[in-house]
C-alpha cells in the first residue's frame, strides 16, 4: 500500500470580493470550479486565515467548490475553517467524494480556525472532492489537503460513464447505466459486489484483462457503489451519483437571444436620476440600479420579448447565466398574454424570482396563449441597496414545438406631460327653468406637452383658451354649450393622444341662487388646551372645528339637499328641514356631542370637516351644483377666524377681533361678549361627559380652590368637596343624572353630569 500528497491553497484563485461562478488551475494542475463564491475578505474577522482563501456563500445559492478528477485515490481529508462576515448562526460544509457524501463538519459561530477532517475514505483510481456550503451563512475555507491511496492490487479503477436507458422530462424518473472502466487483472479476486441498486456485469477483473465492469438499473439521482472482493483487492471500491435530471432529453434552443439574431426589448419604466436602463452589449445584458450614496431613486426596468404564440407549445423554458454584484436586488422573470404597450400597462404572472447568481431556468411551460409576451424585470427602490446583474446564453427553449414570434411594435411607455383638472362651469346668465342658460366650461391644467397635435370635442361647443402644446399651466375654455348640455375635451397626438375629459352641464346650474347666505366664522385649529366648540367637555382639534352660516336676509332660507365642499372633497350635506330664518345661525361641527351647545347646530354628515389648518376653501352648493356662497380663508393659530364687522367684513383671526377677542363664538355674532351666563358657563370644562370611569376631570381657567357639590335628580346633596389635583372622584354614585355646581372664588356655575 502507498500514499500520496495533494494540497491546494487558493493562490492561483481568481476569485474576487464579489459573488460568482468561476473556475481556477490550482496546485499540480487541479481544476477547481466554484458556484456563488467570493475570496476571504482580507480575514476582516481576524481569524489568522493564510490568505487568499474562499468564502461559500449559503445553500440556497448551492455554493460548493468541486475539483477536476484527480488521479491516486484518497485516504485522508482535511480543510481549514473559518467564519464569513459576522452574522450569527452556524457554518458548516459537507464533503462529497465521486458525489458520495463522506461525512459534514461540526457546526460553529465564532471567529475561531476550525479544521474538518475524515479519515480511512480509501477510495483509489481517479476521484473528484467536492465541498458544500449546507447552511445559510457564509464560511470561508482555506487549504484543503488529501493523502492518496493505492495498494498492492493489481486492478486500477478508471472514470465511470454513464449511458440512459431511458430519456424522460423530469427528475428521477429514468434509469442509468455505470460503465466502470479498469486497467489490469488480479486473480485473487473472488467477487464484485455493491451496497445500492443495480446489477452488476460485463467484465469479471480476475480473469479479464483491462476491461468494463456495468452496473445496469441505476436511477437518476441516486448513489452508486462498486467493491471488489478478496485477495489483495478486498474492500477496495469506487462510487458515485448521478444528477436527478441526467437523462433528460436536451432542449430545442427555439430563439437565442444572446447569439441568434433575436433579442430582448430594452423598456426603461421608471428610471434612476442617472437613467439606468438595460444594456445590450452582444448579447450581454447589464442592469444596475445603483445611483450615488443616500440615493433611493426607483429604477423599474424590463427585458421584452414578443409576441409569442405557444398554442402549439409545451415545456417552454426561459434559460440563461446570471451574474450578481453588490446588492440585495431580486430579478422576476415573468409573463402577460395581454400586453399593454408598457409593462406598467400590464398584468403580469410571475414564473420565477431570481435572488442569487447561477445558472437559471425559468419555467414557462404553463404558458398558452396567441400573444403572450415574457419580460426579466429589475425593480429597485433603493432602499435596501441596488445590484448589479450580467445576464449572458439567454435563450427560450422548448423541448417541443416551438413557440411564433409576430409582428413586434416598440413598447411606449412616455407619459403625458398634461394633467387635466376639474372642470368650472360659469354661467352667462341666471334664467328661472332648465336648460335655458348659456353656459362657459373652463378645464385648467398643469405642465405641457410638445407632442400634442390637437385638442377635439365632439360636442356643439367652440374650444378656445391656451394651447397646451407651448403653454403651460393655463385654461382650456368650451364655449355655445347650455344648461342640460353633455360635453367632452380630447387630446390628440403625442403621448396625450386619447386622453379625453367629459361631463353633462346641470339643467337648472345657472337657476337664481340665494342671497343672503354667509360664512361668518370659520374654526380650523381649535386650540388643544382650550378648544372646546361645541361644549361637549372634550377638547378635540378634529371634532371641534366648525364653520358657522348666517341668514343676513329677510326671507327664510331653506338649506335641504344641499352641501359643503372643501378643497378635497364633499364634507356635509344638509338634512331635509334645514331651513334658516331670517337673522338665524347654523352651525356644523366636525364631531363629538352638541347636548351641551345651545345654538342651532349639525355634525358634519360624513363624520369630519378635516379643514386644513392653513388654508383651504368652504364652498356651499346648491343641489344642483351651482355654488352659492365659497370662501377661500387663511387660517389663525388655535382660534377661529371671524368676519369683523359681522356678516359683511373681512375674515380675521378672533383674537384680533376689534371689539370681541376671544377664541371663537360659535352660534353667535363675533362682535358680542359672553354673557355672565355663559361667561360662568366657559369658566368650567368637565369631562368625560357622561362618564363610566369612575371620576371627571374639571379644568378651570382661572386660579383658585374649586368646591364641586353634586346634586340627584330629587335635589338631594350627594357630594360636597374641594377638587383635587382637577378631579371629582364618582365611584360612589350609580348610573344616573346629576347636576354639578362648580364654585370658584365668587363664580358659580351648574352643569349636568351623566353617569353611565
Amino acid at each position: 500500500m502507498s500514499f500520496g500528497q495533494g494540497l491546494e491553497d487558493f493562490t492561483n484563485s481568481n476569485a474576487t470580493s464579489s459573488y460568482s461562478d468561476s473556475a481556477f488551475e490550482g496546485n499540480n494542475g487541479i481544476t477547481w470550479s466554484y458556484i456563488a463564491s467570493r475570496n476571504g475578505n482580507n480575514d476582516a474577522n481576524s481569524s489568522g486565515i493564510e490568505l487568499p482563501a474562499l468564502m461559500l456563500r449559503r445553500a440556497s445559492s448551492s455554493s460548493k467548490i468541486t475539483s477536476s478528477a484527480i488521479p491516486g485515490g484518497i485516504s485522508n481529508f482535511s480543510v481549514k475553517l473559518y467564519k464569513g462576515f459576522t452574522g450569527g448562526g452556524d457554518r458548516q460544509v459537507e464533503l462529497f467524494i465521486n458525489g458520495v457524501s463522506k461525512g459534514t463538519s461540526t457546526p460553529f459561530d465564532d471567529f475561531s480556525e476550525y479544521t474538518f477532517s475524515v479519515n480511512d475514505i480509501n477510495i483509489s483510481g481517479n476521484i473528484v472532492i467536492e465541498i458544500v456550503n449546507t447552511t445559510p451563512k457564509q464560511i470561508i475555507i482555506d487549504n484543503i489537503s488529501w493523502t492518496g491511496f493505492s495498494t498492492s492490487c493489481a486492478v486500477v479503477f478508471g472514470q465511470p460513464q454513464y449511458s440512459c436507458e431511458g430519456n424522460s422530462i423530469g427528475d428521477s424518473n429514468d434509469f442509468v447505466t455505470v460503465s466502470v472502466p479498469y486497467t489490469g487483472l488480479d486473480a485473487g479476486i473472488t467477487a464484485l459486489s455493491t451496497t445500492t441498486e443495480g446489477s452488476i456485469g460485463g467484465d469479471n477483473p480476475a480473469s479479464t484483462p483491462d476491461g468494463t465492469i456495468v452496473i445496469s438499473g441505476v436511477l437518476e439521482g441516486s448513489g452508486w457503489d462498486l467493491v471488489l472482493n478478496g485477495g489483495d483487492c478486498d474492500g477496495i471500491s469506487t462510487s458515485g451519483t448521478t444528477e436527478v435530471d441526467f437523462c433528460d432529453p436536451v432542449p430545442n434552443t427555439c430563439y437565442d437571444l444572446s447569439n441568434g439574431n433575436n433579442s430582448f426589448e430594452l423598456v426603461g419604466v421608471t428610471t434612476n436620476s442617472q437613467s439606468d436602463v438595460w444594456v445590450n452589449n452582444s448579447g450581454t445584458y447589464t442592469m444596475n440600479g445603483y445611483c450615488g450614496s443616500g440615493c433611493t431613486d426607483i429604477s423599474d426596468t424590463w427585458l421584452i420579448f414578443g409576441p409569442l404564440d405557444t398554442t402549439q407549445t409545451n415545456d417552454l423554458t426561459l434559460a440563461f447565466n446570471a451574474a450578481e454584484q453588490y446588492g440585495d436586488t431580486d430579478l422576476v422573470v415573468a409573463f402577460t398574454e395581454q400586453y399593454g404597450g408598457c409593462p406598467s400597462l400590464s398584468q403580469w404572472i410571475t414564473a420565477a424570482t431570481i435572488s442569487d447568481p447561477g445558472a437559471v431556468e425559468a419555467d414557462l411551460s404553463q404558458i398558452n396563449g396567441s400573444e403572450v409576451y415574457i419580460g426579466i424585470q429589475y425593480y429597485e427602490d433603493g432602499t435596501g441597496g441596488s445590484s448589479g446583474w450580467t445576464l449572458t446564453d439567454v435563450a427560450l427553449n422548448s423541448f417541443g414545438n416551438c413557440p411564433t414570434l409576430g409582428t413586434i411594435t416598440p413598447s411606449d411607455c412616455a407619459a403625458c406631460d398634461v394633467s387635466l383638472g376639474t372642470a368650472v362651469y360659469n354661467c352667462s346668465s341666471n334664467t328661472v327653468g332648465n336648460n335655458n342658460d348659456e353656459v362657459i366650461i373652463t378645464v385648467p391644467y398643469t405642465g405641457s406637452e410638445a407632442s400634442l397635435t390637437s385638442i377635439t370635442t365632439s360636442s356643439t361647443g367652440n374650444l378656445g383658451g391656451d394651447d397646451l402644446a407651448q403653454t403651460s399651466d393655463g385654461n382650456i375654455i368650451l364655449t355655445g354649450l347650455s344648461e342640460g348640455d353633455s360635453w367632452d375635451i380630447t387630446l390628440n397626438g403625442g403621448d396625450c393622444d386619447g386622453i379625453t375629459i367629459s361631463g353633462t352641464i346641470p339643467a337648472a346650474l345657472c337657476d337664481p341662487v340665494l342671497e343672503g347666505l354667509v360664512i361668518n366664522e370659520i374654526l380650523a385649529d381649535p386650540d388643544p388646551d382650550n378648544g372646546d366648540a361645541n361644549n361637549d367637555g372634550t377638547i378635540s382639534t378634529s371634532q371641534d372645528e366648525f364653520f358657522e352660516l348666517y341668514n343676513n336676509s329677510d326671507e327664510t332660507i331653506n338649506i335641504s339637499g344641499y352641501t359643503m365642499e372643501d378643497f378635497c372633497c364633499l364634507r356635509h350635506t344638509f338634512p331635509e328641514g334645514t331651513i334658516l330664518q331670517s337673522g338665524e345661525f347654523l352651525v356644523i361641527f366636525s364631531g363629538g356631542t352638541l347636548d351641551n351647545f345651545s345654538g342651532n347646530s349639525q355634525i358634519a354628515s360624513t363624520g369630519a370637516l378635516g379643514l386644513n389648518n392653513s388654508s383651504d376653501y368652504v364652498t356651499i352648493k346648491n343641489p344642483s351644483g351651482a355654488i352659492v356662497v365659497s370662501e377661500n380663508y387663511t387660517g389663525a393659530t388655535d382660534q377661529s377666524v371671524c368676519r369683523d364687522p359681522d356678516f359683511t367684513g373681512e375674515f380675521v383671526g378672533h383674537l384680533s377681533h376689534s371689539t370681541n377677542p376671544i377664541l371663537f363664538s360659535p352660534g353667535r355674532r363675533n362682535d358680542t361678549p359672553l354673557s355672565i351666563n355663559d361667561y360662568h358657563n366657559n369658566l368650567f370644562l368637565i369631562y368625560p361627559n357622561p362618564s363610566n370611569t369612575g371620576f371627571v376631570n374639571i379644568k378651570s381657567s382661572k386660579t383658585g380652590a374649586v368646591q364641586a357639590k353634586v346634586f340627584d335628580m330629587l335635589g338631594k346633596q350627594i357630594i360636597d368637596t374641594l377638587i383635587t389635583n382637577d378631579r371629582l372622584p364618582l365611584s360612589s354614585l350609580n348610573a344616573g343624572i346629576y347636576i354639578v355646581k362648580l364654585t370658584q372664588n365668587n363664580s358659580t356655575t351648574t352643569k349636568k353630569l351623566i353617569i353611565e
